[in-house]
């Protein structure tokens, strides 16, 4: 699955609960059923975005905001993850660069 609709999914689970509502009481504020709002958030499918628009009036926050990568603290623990493990790799690449650098030198 690609990143935006991992992106999504966590923010609309996080939205949701934040706002205090069940899949159910989604499902009628965007006149779906439980079940296709079960689908999304089970990446089973993906909304149209006239149902994208429909989810974010009815959990009280912009369209965008299901988009946003550091909007839910998940968004932002995997968004940090991702950074810091590229910074690492970056670090550790370099690393080995000086040390063989270093040692054909001294051969």
């Amino acid at each position: 699955m690609n990143a935006i609709r991992e992106t999504f999914i966590r923010n609309l689970k996080y939205y949701r609960k934040k706002k205090g509502m069940s899949q159910e009481k989604l499902s009628y504020a965007v006149g779906k059923s439980i079940a296709y709002i079960n689908q999304i958030e089970n990446k089973d499918t993906w909304p149209q975005p006239e149902t994208v628009d429909l989810i974010a009036k009815a959990l009280d926050i912009s369209s965008s905001d299901l988009f946003e990568e550091k909007g839910c603290p998940q968004n932002i623990k995997a968004s940090f993850a991702q950074e810091f493990s590229v910074s690492l790799e970056e670090a550790l690449i370099e690393t080995i660069k000086e040390a063989v650098h270093k040692t054909c030198k001294s051969l």
